[in-house]
């Protein structure tokens, strides 16, 4: 069955359906890492269209070990090619039959390397998926497509607090804004013996202004801080309190801007698994994974000392608050969060704990 993918300035680009039949609106994002479920999977990605710049897509198939969540956030998929075969032990299904079970439609046969281009060049942002038996409803989907906003509301977040590893080992209690947490970051804080509670986002600043809480993780997720002043304001009493805080992605943006930095739209958004970023103290470069499309503008404001720095456009990678046990990154800690791998992101949240006598070790 043909599809096509509708981009917002008119251009219409044929291909094949796979997934599910039916059409997509959302915001168009391009990553170049191989991880089509984990990308799928992560609320980070709740109201994006991905293309994948890799050749193929899917050739490991669908680990559910490696799922971020149990099902897919992303509202479509464009690739040069979806795997039929999978080559991986652990895969449960193919990339193809979990898009079609989890009713996501998806488009293949198009150079996702040119649509990068073409669409870096013309500052497209938003497209359609359409793989409707017989559709003919351009103009009005053309429409939708050029008013498509994401709705900011955090639908993979829980609604009242979930708490994890509350054995009598747990050493310390942290609080999670859930803005669509992954199951992986769980697994990681409770392998190294911590209480961890989600939180409702809206809440969340409220319960933990209460006490009870050690320290507070700001993951990432899907929006922006802009929307939402409230849980901004409740950041800002929190960071005057002295907790101990650390934010990545959506995290760190939140931080800045409840610390007094006023956030921008990229002309070049960071999206994928191979952005360079360069340590300000030590000069090292390493590479990331990241899912962005806002930056804090600078100079940022007074008691803002920045860390890293990614190494191709200069925007500030990381920070800490001058005086605060508070660190921020906008790159994302070890895509899967292996348990038992080591993860320096989360080292000045657990040395903070330290300092307060929470943990031991």
């Amino acid at each position: 069955m043909q599809a096509t993918l509708l981009l917002e300035d008119g251009t219409r680009i044929p291909g094949a359906a796979a997934g599910a039949p039916g059409v997509a609106v959302g915001e168009l994002s391009v990553y170049d890492g191989h991880d089509a479920v984990h990308r799928l999977t992560d609320p980070a990605s709740a109201g994006q269209i991905c293309a994948f710049t890799q050749p193929s897509v899917g050739r490991w198939g669908v680990n559910t070990e490696a799922c971020e969540t149990g099902s897919p956030w992303m509202r479509g998929l464009i690739a040069r090619e979806i795997a039929d075969i999978p080559s991986n032990w652990r895969s449960a299904e193919t990339l193809d039959f979990f898009l079609r079970r989890c009713y996501t439609p998806a488009i293949q046969g198009v150079d996702t390397r040119e649509l990068s281009r073409y669409a870096s060049e013309k500052g497209i942002r938003r497209c359609a998926v359409a793989s409707s038996p017989g559709f003919t409803g351009w103009d009005a989907l053309l429409t939708q497509v050029k008013s498509y906003r994401y709705s900011d509301t955090f639908p993979a977040a829980v609604k009242t607090p979930v708490t994890h590893g509350s054995g009598k080992n747990a050493s310390a209690h942290v609080a999670i804004f859930d803005f669509g947490s992954s199951l992986g970051l769980t697994r990681l804080l409770t392998s190294v013996r911590l209480r961890v509670t989600l939180l409702p986002p809206y809440d969340a600043p409220t319960i933990v202004s209460r006490g009870g809480y050690d320290a507070v993780v700001l993951p990432n997720g899907a929006g922006s801080p802009r929307s939402h002043p409230g849980i901004t304001e409740g950041l800002r009493s929190l960071i005057a309190g002295g907790i101990p805080m650390l934010g990545f992605g959506l995290g760190f943006r939140f931080i800045a801007q409840a610390a007094g930095a006023v956030l921008r739209p990229m002309d070049k958004t960071h999206r994928g698994a191979w952005y360079p970023v360069e340590d300000a103290r030590t000069g090292a470069v390493f590479y990331t994974w990241q899912n962005h499309g806002q930056t804090p503008e600078e100079p940022l404001p007074d008691g803002f000392t920045v860390t890293h720095r990614n190494a191709a456009d200069g925007t500030a990678e990381a920070f800490v608050l001058d005086g605060k046990p508070v660190f921020a990154a906008h790159f994302l800690p070890c895509a899967d969060f292996r348990v038992g791998g080591t993860c320096e992101l989360f080292s000045p949240l657990f040395e903070a704990l330290r300092q307060k006598g929470a943990v031991s070790c």
